[in-house]
Order: C-alpha cells, then sequence, then structure tokens
C-alpha cells in the first residue's frame, strides 16, 4: 500500500484478481444446454430474406419498419396468433409533442440519474443512445400513430402544483408520450410494415438459430402449426426481439431468483430469443436481473396514504413510485399491505397523488373503488377486527401517525409534511395492496451497435438485439422516473436495430 497526503494510491502494476478456490460449481440449467441442430433434411422449405425479425411486438415491429425503409427485404415472425402489446407509456425526450407544450428536459441530468439509480451498472453509451435519439424515434411513431387517428398526451402534464422534482424524493420527467391502450399503436405498426412490404408469418415460433462454428448468423429455424420446420436466411442479419423471460421457471431461478415466486402476467414470455442466442454464443449479463413489478398500494392506488404491515405496523415512507413501494412490501409478513385512510380522502388526494401510478382527484370511478373494495369502519379499533389485524400495534401506528401529521414532522419515516394527515375523521378505511411481474429487464450482452459478444467479449456478427433480449440498460431496479423507459427503449432500439440490419453488408 502507498500512502501520500491525499490518501492511498493504488501499485503501479496491480496483483491478479485473487479468486476463491473453494467456489461450488454452479448449477446447469436445462435451456443452458444447447439442443441438436435441427438437421437439413427435416426442413420443409427454405424462405430467403435479408432481414429477419424474430418477435412482432413493438420492438420488433419498428425493427421490421426501419429495415423495409432502409430498403431491406424484410420478413417478421410471431409465434402467436397476432402483434404483442401492453401497457399504454412510452418514454420518449425531444419529441414535437413535448415542444410544443414547452416541455424542457436536461437529457444530461435524466442520464446521471438513470445511471446512479442503477448503481452504475448500466451501460451509459446505450442510456445516451436512447436520451439523445429519443425524440426522433417519437416522431417517427406520432408521424404513423396520427394519421391512424391515435390520440397521444404527455401523461401527468402538466404536474400537480405540489410537485417539484427538485424536493421530491424520487425525481420523475414529463417524458411519458401516453396512448388509450397499446394494442392500437402495435396494429398501427404492423399495417405500417406490411405497407412498407414486410412479409409476415405468424403461429411460427423460431426454434434455432443458423451459425456455423465462428461465421455470422445466417437465418433461422422456425415451426409452423403443422408441425413443420421452415428455414429463413436472413442475406444481411437476423433481429432478436423476443421479450423477457418471465414465464420461465427455470431462468427465473437462475438469473431473477428474487422474484421467482410470482406468475409472469404474459404467458408468452419464455425466453425464445435468450435462450437461441445463448447456443449459439451469446453471453447472459450479470445477475441478478430487474423484474418490473407494479402494483397498488391500496384502492387509492400508490397515492401516499399511510401504510401498515400484517402485524400494524408502519414499515416505510409512503410517498414512493409504485415500483419502490412493492420493494418494500415484498419484504413484509406475507408480502402484504394494507393501505389506511380516512373520509378526508377526496380532499387529500391532490397532495398524496403525485406521480406514476398515483392519482390526483378523487373521480366517481375511485370512489366507487373505495365503496367496492375498502374496509370500512366507524372507529380504528372497529377497523383493526375487520382488518384481522393485531388492535393494540394497529391504534398505536394510527396514534402515532396522528401525531407525527400534527407535528408536522414524519420522525420515523422521513415523509414530507405536506403529504402527512392525520386519520381522523370517520368513517375509516382500509384496503389490501397488490402487484404483478410484468416483465424481467435482463439480456444479452451487447455492444453500442446491437450485437450479442460472446464469452470473449467478441461481436456475433448477423444478429442484432432490441427490446428485453437486449442487456446492458437496468440495474437494481426498473427506474419509474421516466415511466414508459422499457418501451420507449424498445421502440427506439428496435428501429436502430433494423436500420442497422439493413446497412449490414
Amino acid at each position: 500500500m502507498i500512502l501520500t497526503k491525499v490518501g492511498y494510491l493504488p501499485p503501479l502494476n496491480p496483483p491478479p484478481l485473487r479468486k476463491r478456490k473453494d467456489m461450488v460449481p454452479e448449477r446447469i440449467y436445462s435451456f443452458e444446454i444447447p439442443p441438436d441442430p435441427i438437421p437439413s433434411g427435416n426442413i420443409k422449405k427454405n424462405i430467403n430474406a435479408e432481414v429477419v425479425v424474430v418477435g412482432a411486438g413493438i420492438a420488433g415491429l419498428s425493427a421490421a419498419i426501419s429495415a423495409a425503409e432502409a430498403g431491406a427485404k424484410t420478413i417478421l415472425l410471431e409465434k402467436t396468433a397476432t402483434v404483442q402489446a401492453r401497457g399504454h407509456d412510452n418514454a420518449f425526450i425531444g419529441s414535437r409533442l413535448q415542444e410544443k407544450l414547452g416541455i424542457q428536459i436536461n437529457k444530461d441530468e435524466i442520464i446521471l440519474n438513470l445511471m446512479k439509480h442503477g448503481a452504475n451498472k448500466p451501460d451509459q453509451r446505450l442510456i445516451r443512445m436512447w436520451a439523445e435519439g429519443s425524440g426522433e424515434t417519437a416522431d417517427w411513431l406520432m408521424d404513423m400513430t396520427d394519421a391512424a387517428g391515435l390520440e397521444v398526451i404527455i401523461n401527468h402534464y402538466p404536474p400537480p402544483p405540489a410537485f417539484n422534482n427538485a424536493r421530491e424524493y424520487y425525481p420523475q420527467y414529463s417524458v411519458t408520450h401516453h396512448y388509450h391502450n397499446e394494442r392500437p399503436v402495435a396494429k398501427c405498426l404492423l399495417d405500417n410494415a406490411l405497407k412498407k412490404g414486410v412479409v409476415t408469418y405468424f403461429k411460427i415460433p423460431a426454434k434455432q438459430l443458423l451459425r456455423k462454428m465462428n461465421d455470422r448468423v445466417a437465418g433461422v429455424i422456425a415451426q409452423n402449426a403443422d408441425g413443420d420446420y421452415l428455414q429463413f436466411n436472413a442475406a444481411k442479419a437476423v433481429i432478436l426481439c423476443t421479450g423477457d423471460y418471465s414465464n420461465n421457471a427455470e431462468m427465473m431461478a437462475k438469473y431473477c431468483p428474487q422474484s421467482s415466486y410470482l406468475e409472469s402476467m404474459i404467458r408468452t414470455s419464455t425466453g425464445d430469443g435468450h435462450r437461441m442466442a445463448m447456443w449459439i454464443g451469446a453471453v447472459m449479463e450479470p445477475g441478478p436481473h430487474i423484474p418490473m413489478i407494479h402494483g397498488p398500494a391500496g384502492p387509492l392506488l400508490s397515492s401516499a396514504f399511510l401504510q401498515v404491515n400484517l402485524a400494524g405496523e408502519r414499515f416505510q415512507n409512503e410517498d414512493v413510485p409504485i415500483q419502490s413501494n412493492v420493494n418494500a412490501v415484498e419484504r413484509q409478513p406475507d408480502k402484504v399491505a394494507w393501505q389506511v385512510f380516512d373520509s378526508k380522502y377526496p380532499e387529500e388526494l391532490p397532495y398524496l397523488g403525485i406521480g406514476l401510478g398515483k392519482i390526483i382527484i378523487a373521480t366517481e370511478m375511485i370512489r366507487q373503488k373505495v365503496a367496492r373494495a375498502a374496509i370500512m369502519a366507524d372507529s380504528i379499533e372497529e377497523l383493526a377486527v375487520k382488518m384481522k389485524m393485531p388492535v393494540e400495534a394497529f391504534k398505536a401506528t394510527v396514534k402515532r401517525y396522528n401525531e407525527l401529521a400534527r407535528m408536522g414532522r414524519d420522525l420515523d419515516f422521513g415523509k414530507r409534511p405536506d403529504r402527512l394527515f392525520p386519520i381522523d375523521k370517520p368513517p375509516y378505511y382500509a384496503g389490501k395492496s397488490g402487484y404483478d411481474l410484468l416483465a424481467v429487464l435482463g439480456g444479452l450482452n451487447i455492444n453500442w451497435k446491437l450485437q450479442p459478444l460472446d464469452k470473449d467479449w467478441e461481436v456475433i456478427p448477423g444478429i442484432y438485439l432490441a427490446g428485453n433480449t437486449m442487456g446492458n440498460r437496468f440495474a437494481v431496479d426498473y427506474p419509474t422516473m421516466c415511466p414508459g423507459l422499457s418501451h420507449g427503449m424498445a421502440i427506439h432500439f428496435g428501429r436502430i436495430a433494423g436500420m442497422n440490419a439493413a446497412s449490414q453488408k
């Protein structure tokens, strides 16, 4: 060790890394074992293209359109009967809609916050590619959706007066291009793909990539509904956009064990692209990978009302986004929490409903939800009994919370004073939290051209990735500071992958 006036300096010739000699051998899962190649004699038909896109979600659709726009003869394969789309939100920076509304966003601030949120593990070059180029992609998307009559708004804009990024525990940016439903968006993309000459094949799951030794990927073998194998030859490249692996129990056990107890909402998310790429030498990014888990804290969604666990105890600062809320709930008894509030909730919502998944006003629909989903009682003690909660512990929690609210200082969890309200006006309400596993945001190691890398960090030629097959974008947790970031990246990187594949010689 070298000590100087400024502290420790490493030696000029650092010693080699010391590795443990007593490491337990890692389990080999069945998905890691490459299957035998499908014999050429079993191929019913050969179909030629320049670019073959696997997966008709928003990433694959964007890739197919951009490849066709660049002049490539493009084929799109999808294992289900139709296009895949979920949700509503797509995060972009610098679109014409943001410009029209006067929304100005500091891209460097977002990039650095995303890197900080991911403990500096994501590849900042990819984050910057999205931040710098996604506005153009948003305009490209809106050219199509505007023509189809699909309305898009910037969600949570303008923000309520109580919201100020400089004061928020979790910042949030006005990047969310919100459509009422993402399915019509996907259908619009499919229509545009067909207009540009993309040939589509549905109900035909991809089975194996074509690659001999260290040559380029030359295509993909898929299987139709009749059980016949078809070989799709790609003169330029294959693009894998097959979604995540949240419905593959073995992959969840290996790469996302912290959420392997949850059932995925998406049955088709079986990691097809990840596995096919690994069988030809691609490498998964280091785990554990991040689950996208969203859900309401209770009948009033993720608004910042009091939450208690099954022991009747408060356990977090409730003024957090829906993903962060679930992170805390997952560590409570039985992974359950209750949201508690009183009859003043319509007046308090404008102060407590800030951010992604939260609500601002007590609409009739929200009032009906409270009437339907919440337990109601005329006293705190009666409420605890109905909740099957330890009565004295729950009464003590509510008493303490009320004292902090009247004091205007949360000495226990540091919630902002303007988001602390006593629970003191009957009737009183409580409702259980809930959440779902939407996706796992872990993928394969890639370079900035969106090409997968092998164990020696060498490019595997003839293949590109987009959507949740690509790794190096997220770590630690899904950052809801940019609502719709996963979708926005899927569309943007899908478009880039299509252009890169089409330019391949």
